[in-house]
């Protein structure tokens, strides 16, 4: 199998997972920025990510209304909403992060020490290559 049909198959399998999961990937990436950028536009947002203002703003929509964020207005422009994480929702981002931990190390205990490496280092090597967006 070329390394081409091994990369879609993988992504096949962990696009299942993602839609599987009780928190969609973007709601998930959407969080992690705001964490990480805190305090951050509606704006920021959509550019980060690379999509429309009303993409953005559904998004948000659904992690207020689930009280894992807030909009709070600027005390320096009444104009500038700022989008800040709850304390919630940064109790979110750390289940998910343990959740995974689990998930994974669940599926890898059986590989050995050696295997594990390599697979790190072509990880690595993939990640670098493909240079993804931060998130």
């Amino acid at each position: 199998m070329s390394i081409e049909q091994q990369l879609s198959r993988l992504n096949r399998y962990l696009n299942i997972l993602a839609q599987e999961a009780p928190f969609s990937a973007a709601r998930l990436a959407v969080l992690k920025l705001i964490k990480r950028n805190n305090p951050v536009t509606l704006s920021q947002l959509a550019e980060f990510q690379q999509v429309s203002m009303p993409t953005m703003s559904k998004l948000v929509d659904e992690l207020q209304n689930s009280g894992f964020v807030i909009r709070a207005q600027s005390k320096d422009d009444a104009r500038q909403r700022w989008i800040v994480p709850t304390q919630k929702g940064i109790l979110k981002l750390v289940d998910i992060e343990v959740e995974n931990q689990h998930f994974w190390h669940e599926r890898l205990v059986s590989l050995t020490d050696e295997q594990s490496e390599d697979i790190s280092k072509s990880l690595d090597l993939l990640l670098n290559t493909i240079k993804p967006e931060p998130f």
